[in-house]
């Protein structure tokens, strides 16, 4: 991953209660149109910068700040700092200079820097999310990666054919549950007036970062009939090319055939798989939304929550 330097987008120079002036620079091939400003009566730096590639992906953005001649021992940042940060304009970071630099007066230089994410992410089609390459938890398209119950963060791996951890209802907390019971629980939120799993309890969202999360009902939906899908076998691995179409034919993921578990015991490995998304079903007290394919099938599918099924996480548009 490169980082390039690049010149300074804007320097600010305001003097209120610390005397702070502050001067932004943005590092990486990525970062542009960097600015700031102290707010008025306060210790606090508001720092903003685009980020903008041509591709999907995920960034980990990182801010550093200089005085005239050393380096300030800066650490309290909020906002869009740290990693899974996505591409956009407008990206906020929060300095709270009082905190990090108390009693002290004088210029200093923010250096803001973004490297690129090791995951990587895929348009299918206008306006949809990016697709993630791999399952959480999985070390290449192939891998089938980790397994989850549904509301599962810490994930599952089989030894062979057979799991340390049982997948059943007494190990399943959202289960017996409906989604108003879930919400007053805090497992899901209400989101566009759909409920979806929150942000702690979304697999894709704790494993790779902020801006990954798991699809909702409607995205898989979309997968399945927006896109092409070709049973193959990739480095000796069965599953689906799923393909855009269009301006978007170029692009595609793989979903490998990973199976699912069940007790303690992984099943249909080879020939199917099941993908969770992030939507309850209805007013069920059991089930939620997935993915079901095997070779000659593809379609949404709403299952008991009990099962350990993989997670594919996509970043962007929300539906």
């Amino acid at each position: 991953m490169t980082k390039a330097r690049m010149k300074i987008a804007r320097r600010i120079a305001v003097v209120i209660a610390v005397a702070l002036g502050t001067a932004l620079t943005g590092l990486g091939e990525t970062v542009t149109n960097v600015r700031g400003m102290q707010r008025e009566n306060s210790n606090l730096v508001d720092i903003y910068y685009d980020l903008e590639v041509s591709e999907g992906g995920s960034y980990k953005v990182e801010v550093q700040i200089e005085g005239r001649t050393n380096e300030v021992n800066a650490a309290t940042f909020t906002g869009d700092v740290g990693n899974g940060i996505a591409p956009g304009r407008n990206h906020h970071i929060l300095w709270d200079a009082g905190a990090d630099w108390p009693d002290k007066k004088g210029d200093v230089k923010a250096v803001v820097t973004a490297t690129k994410d090791k995951h990587k992410g895929v348009q299918l089609w206008a306006g949809g999310p990016y697709w993630a390459d791999r399952n959480v938890g999985a070390s290449s398209p192939e891998d089938y990666g980790l397994y989850f119950w549904w509301g599962d963060t810490t994930g599952h791996r089989p030894s062979g054919t057979t799991f340390s951890f049982n997948f059943s209802s007494s190990n399943t907390p959202t289960y017996n549950k409906t989604p108003a019971t879930l919400q007053s629980e805090g497992w899901v939120v209400s989101q566009n007036g759909t409920y979806v799993l929150a942000p702690a309890h979304d697999a894709a969202h704790v494993h790779w970062g902020s801006s990954w999360r798991m699809p909702t009902y409607q995205e898989l939906s979309d997968l399945c009939y927006k896109c092409d899908w070709t049973w193959t076998s990739q480095n000796g691995v069965h599953g689906f090319i799923v393909r855009g179409r269009g301006a978007y034919a170029s692009n595609s993921i793989f979903l490998p055939a990973a199976g699912y578990g069940l007790g303690t015991s992984l099943y249909g490995a080879g020939s199917l798989d099941y993908y969770w998304s992030s939507v309850p079903y209805s007013d069920s007290y059991y089930y939620s939304w997935g993915l079901y394919f095997s070779w000659g099938n593809h379609r949404t599918y709403y299952d008991n929550r009990r099962y350990g099924f993989s997670v594919r996480p996509v970043q962007g548009s929300t539906k």
